[in-house]
């Protein structure tokens, strides 16, 4: 049995390349589905799976989330414009042991899919809008072998102390991210690529002029060309 619901798309039947695309925080696959759509008309030769959280939202009945927030930030002050970047950084730091127990959840599900359409952890990528984009993060550096990249957008890195105790390898990460961001906001950003560098892990930064927190299409176009250049 798989460890989560999850839909998939394709061009075809012959595809070389897995991508994983995670929905965000209140949220399911209905809607990452129309983005994953405009993926698959633009990569090559790629299975597109969006896995579903089986959390009910503590926000919402009828949408999903991968972990909890509610109780670590009550007031959603990591969404307020005055609210500092290292008290943002802070609030999403308490979710490690959360994120982590889901990312080996993760790391599961994405070889039993490898496993079943024989394909490697180096064609292999990961992306997510949001709480998926943290998720991705954390699930494609605590994975045991490098994935072809990391994709999030509108992401933070999350439970940075645990991961620091669990990062075992360090794929290429694309951050994309709209500079109007006040959800995930767009200030955070330069502590994801300092932390990342720190680290010693590789990344390339899009900013997207006036874009708030949604995926776009652009968003879209670009992670393909990534991708295809992969080839």
């Amino acid at each position: 049995m798989s460890e989560f619901k999850y839909k998939k798309i394709s061009k075809g039947n012959d595809f070389s390349k897995l991508i994983i695309f995670l929905h965000g925080y209140t949220s399911n696959i209905d809607d990452v589905l129309p983005y994953a759509e405009m993926l698959a008309k633009h990569v090559n030769n790629a299975l597109i799976v969006m896995p579903e959280a089986d959390m009910v939202s503590e926000r919402h009945a009828d949408k999903r989330q991968w972990y909890a927030l509610n109780d670590l930030d009550p007031d959603r002050r990591r969404r307020k414009p005055e609210t500092t970047t290292d008290e943002i950084i802070e609030i999403y730091n308490k979710t490690g042991d959360r994120i982590s127990a889901v990312a080996k959840r993760l790391n599961r599900f994405i070889s039993d899919l490898q496993k079943e359409y024989h394909i490697a952890n180096k064609d292999t990528f990961i992306m997510g809008f949001s709480q998926g984009a943290m998720l991705a993060i954390y699930t494609g550096l605590t994975r045991r072998y490098n994935l072809g990249g990391i994709f999030p957008f509108a992401g933070i890195v999350s439970g940075k102390d645990m991961l620091e105790q669990e990062i075992v390898s360090r794929p290429e990460v694309y951050l994309f991210h709209g500079t109007s961001d006040l959800s995930v906001q767009y200030k955070t950003l330069e502590f994801t690529k300092e932390w990342l560098k720190k680290h010693n892990i590789s990344w390339t930064a899009m900013e997207y002029d006036g874009i708030e927190h949604k995926l776009t299409e652009d968003e879209m176009l670009d992670a393909a060309e990534i991708i295809n250049r992969a080839d």
